[in-house]
């Protein structure tokens, strides 16, 4: 685990869309759309994610007594950002047909569940 905390959080971002697209590219490599949609939906995960991140960073940078609640308090405000962003792309990506539709609902959960792991342990070599 301490290996993860080590590389850049956007390299692991980066990596795992990347990721994204070559496994979405073995399961179905003649649908474009799929390939998209699940890129796609990773990389919104990532770049919440990524934004969480660089928030956390700076509140730790700024110190302070109250670092730890000033965390507390970004994270749950980042969450509800992020749940109100994720409906939002979902209903621009079904609207705009930018790719399979479940595609990237499986990008975005994938990316979800991959990205805030990753996002808590950096989280927790923070604090």
């Amino acid at each position: 685990m301490e290996v993860v905390t080590r590389v850049p959080f956007n390299a692991l971002v980066g990596a795992g869309i990347a990721l994204a697209a070559a496994i979405a590219w073995l399961a179905q490599p003649e649908r474009t759309d799929v390939i998209g949609g699940a890129t796609l939906g990773t990389a919104v995960a990532g770049l919440f994610a990524a934004v969480s991140v660089a928030v956390f960073k700076k509140i730790r940078a700024e110190g302070g007594d109250k670092a730890g609640t000033r965390m507390v308090s970004a994270f749950v405000g980042l969450m509800l950002a992020r749940m109100v962003g994720y409906l939002t792309f979902l209903g621009a990506a079904v609207g705009l047909k930018a790719g399979d539709p479940l595609s990237v609902c499986f990008g975005l959960l994938g990316g979800t569940l991959v990205f805030q792991a990753v996002e808590i342990m950096h989280l927790r070599k923070m604090v």
